[in-house]
């Protein structure tokens, strides 16, 4: 759902004293090159560089530390976890915030473009104007909205469009005030907005274009604990996942059916046990184990659940991992031509946002393990070929004798 531009940074990571921790170093310019003095450099998001993480991306400690470029656009953020992986979010005025994700103390130096200048926004009717306050009506800085979807008028009609839309600020951060504002390049009547503050819920919310500032309320959501057990063993360094029962969608007129929320995910602890903070409340969930994480144990149902009100502890108990089903088949070419090496196939759940991807072997051969009962859809990853359509299966016990024939994709 969101669309990442890359900042314009020059990141470079040097290694501290402290065997753990590295400093990270780096320069923030315009887009011909100047420096950015004065330029926010901000941890947003942090996770693990293998296995799962048993901490939400905001929760780190790392997470929120800043530094502010001098006159060289120059910043060093000092003593952060070598285990972890960074993104970083990036804000000038007068320019527009970008993230800068994947940062690996490992890696070395990282160059990205530059920060692109924010055109003035005089017409009222292309920008929504918001104030982010906490549940105390404390204004809240440092808040991140992305924009899901503009809505626009035409032949008199509210007409939605969601995605990835030229011409639409991809994101904006509020202001020490709690204050923000994002623009379109025409007149809109308002913007699907999705607020995301640290240690509080997200929140995704339509908001009207206009010259009136709207107050948006952010709390600190309610928990899900639970904790994943296998054949009466605790299942650790597995991955959850969460996810709507009732998944958003945003209908013509912008009006709100179901609950536009993406998949939450958590690592569990060495017992099995797993906690989900800041879950956004008034939604009913399922939760399960993720396929690729547990595939060689089994799989789980789907748990419902219900987060009821902000603060309120859901504990859902032991999640048990069942024998699952196994699925093996062949891909084949319809042009007898051998397959490559490193061609994928993955199976997708449609019980949520669960999926695995397994290599193809030089036979055509592919197997998925772990699979719970349901339908799932089939799709390939074939350099030069193509599907005619996704293949649906219901998978109610193994099955052994998948065939799919690729034909040559048309030449662009």
């Amino acid at each position: 759902m969101r669309n990442r531009l890359l900042a314009g940074l020059t990141v470079s990571l040097t290694i501290s004293l402290a065997a753990d921790r590295v400093t990270l170093t780096g320069k923030v310019t315009d887009s011909s090159g100047k420096p950015l003095e004065d330029a926010t450099v901000m941890i947003y998001h942090a996770g693990v560089k293998k296995g799962y993480s048993t901490f939400c991306p905001s929760c780190y400690v790392d997470c929120g530390k800043r530094a502010l470029t001098d006159q060289a656009g120059s910043f060093t953020i000092p003593k952060l976890d070598a285990d972890l992986r960074f993104e970083l979010l990036v804000v000038h005025d007068g320019y527009v915030p970008k993230f800068v994700q994947k940062v690996d103390p490992s890696l070395g130096p990282a160059e990205t473009a530059a920060l692109a200048p924010r055109a003035p926004m005089n017409d009222p009717n292309r920008v929504v104007l918001g104030r982010v306050v906490d549940s105390n009506s404390r204004p809240v800085r440092d808040a991140v909205v992305l924009p899901q979807g503009v809505a626009v008028i035409v032949d008199g009609k509210v007409m939605g469009m969601y995605g990835a839309i030229e011409g639409l600020e991809p994101v904006a951060v509020t202001n020490p005030n709690g204050e923000f504002e994002l623009a379109y390049t025409s007149k809109a009547a308002a913007m699907i907005l999705e607020v995301e503050a640290r240690g509080l819920a997200p929140k995704v919310m339509s908001a009207p274009t206009g010259a009136e500032r709207k107050t948006i309320s952010v709390s600190d959501g309610a928990v899900i604990r639970g904790r994943l057990m296998n054949q009466g063993k605790a299942v650790g360094g597995a991955e959850i996942g969460l996810i709507p029962r009732n998944p958003g969608g945003i209908t013509e007129g912008f009006k709100m059916i179901g609950d536009a929320y993406g998949e939450i995910r958590i690592g569990t602890l060495e017992d099995g046990s797993f906690v989900i903070p800041n879950v956004p409340a008034l939604v009913n969930w399922y939760i399960y184990g993720k396929m690729e994480s547990i595939g060689a144990l089994g799989a789980t149902a789907l748990v419902e659940c219900a987060t009821k009100r902000d603060g309120e502890d859901v504990n859902v108990g032991d999640i048990q991992i069942q024998p699952g089903h196994h699925l093996r088949g062949k891909v084949t070419l319809s042009d007898r031509a051998a397959m490559a090496d490193g061609m994928r196939v993955t199976i997708s759940s449609t019980r949520g946002f669960d999926s695995q991807t397994v290599i193809i072997g030089r036979d055509g051969s592919f197997e998925f393990a772990g699979l719970a009962t349901g339908e799932y859809e089939i799709l390939t990853s074939v350099r030069g070929y193509e599907m005619a359509d996704a293949f649906v299966k219901t998978i109610k016990h193994d099955i052994d004798n998948v065939a799919i024939v690729l034909d040559p994709a048309p030449h662009q």
